[in-house]
């Protein structure tokens, strides 16, 4: 018989292809087998577990109970906002503890008739408000700043120009040149403008029928309250901006009054020339009126009368 060659790995020509894929497929079947092995192992181990239920071991805290409905607020009744009570020329109208109008009283002829002094009006006013700056601004100059007193650098030999200190003025960190050192504003006012300027102003708003004279503040208990001072201002009528000046000053009217929007307290003492041209409406109580009339008297200059 005819023996088979053999190749040159030792094996018949045919025979080496098959072994070889013998030998690669077996790794591959053993591998799965293991692993088919592994799995029944673990499924035979660990039994399914029944779901229970855990007992409840803390305590429940109970439900608060639900708070009693504090009772409702009733609104606050709505006023209607009418028109300010008018008078005639030199007169103002006079208005009662509740807010209605009663009357009229006659302005005294200092702070009723008006000169149209517009140019005294505008001077005074404007030195009111140059008095009212503190002018506090101030900078520092090179004598004031601290540090640089000794030289930068060595007068020759840098290639850079010479410097005698680094605080002046080009130098950052360095002194101020010509800056403001605080200043005052203050502008004198003659006692004749001043006392023209003020009577100017209650009479353009005497004239636009914006002063109100009252006796009382209607509703003022012992215990002021910010709502009944509204209320009585709500019955008087659309005051806007409202300025209400006293004989002096009232402490309980003071609390009650703070709390307002657009409404100020002064006396005819503090009563200013920018307080009366800012308020749109001046509410004069009947014992001021004496007090700013002489306030607005130049006749009382010319007799060394000052006030």
């Amino acid at each position: 018989m005819a023996e088979k060659k053999k190749t040159p790995e030792g094996g018949s020509r045919g025979g080496g292809k098959a072994a070889a894929a013998r030998t690669q497929d077996a790794p591959v079947k053993k591998t799965a087998a293991k692993a088919e092995k592994k799995t029944t192992a673990k499924a035979a181990a660990k039994p399914v577990k029944k779901a229970v239920a855990r007992p409840v071991t803390r305590a429940v805290a109970p439900r608060p109970q639900p708070r009693a409905e504090a009772p409702k607020r009733q609104p606050r009744e709505k006023i209607e906002s009418t028109p300010l009570p008018t008078a005639p020329a030199g007169f103002a109208p006079v208005v009662a503890a509740n807010g209605d109008p009663f009357g009229s009283v006659e302005l005294p002829e200092s702070l009723a008739k008006s000169k149209k002094r517009a140019v005294v009006l505008f001077q005074a006013f404007q030195a009111a408000r140059a008095n009212a700056r503190l002018g506090t601004a101030a900078t520092k100059n090179r004598a004031r700043v601290a540090g640089g007193g000794a030289k930068p650098w060595r007068q020759k030999g840098t290639g850079r120009a010479r410097q005698g200190s680094t605080r002046a003025p080009h130098w950052r960190h360095g002194g101020v040149v010509f800056g403001p050192n605080g200043r005052t504003y203050w502008q004198r006012i003659p006692e004749r403008m001043r006392k023209a300027a003020f009577g100017e102003a209650f009479a353009a708003r005497a004239a636009e029928g914006r002063v109100i004279v009252f006796d009382e503040i209607g509703g003022l208990s012992e215990r002021p309250r910010s709502a009944e001072v509204y209320d009585w201002l709500a019955r008087i009528g659309d005051t806007g901006k409202t300025l209400i000046v006293g004989a002096d000053l009232n402490e309980g009217h003071g609390r009650a009054i703070a709390n307002l929007s657009d409404v100020e307290l002064r006396s005819a003492g503090s009563l200013r020339l920018v307080d009366v041209l800012g308020a749109e409406t001046l509410l004069v109580a009947r014992p001021a009126l004496e007090l700013l009339a002489a306030r607005a008297d130049i006749a009382a200059v010319h007799k060394g009368v000052t006030a």
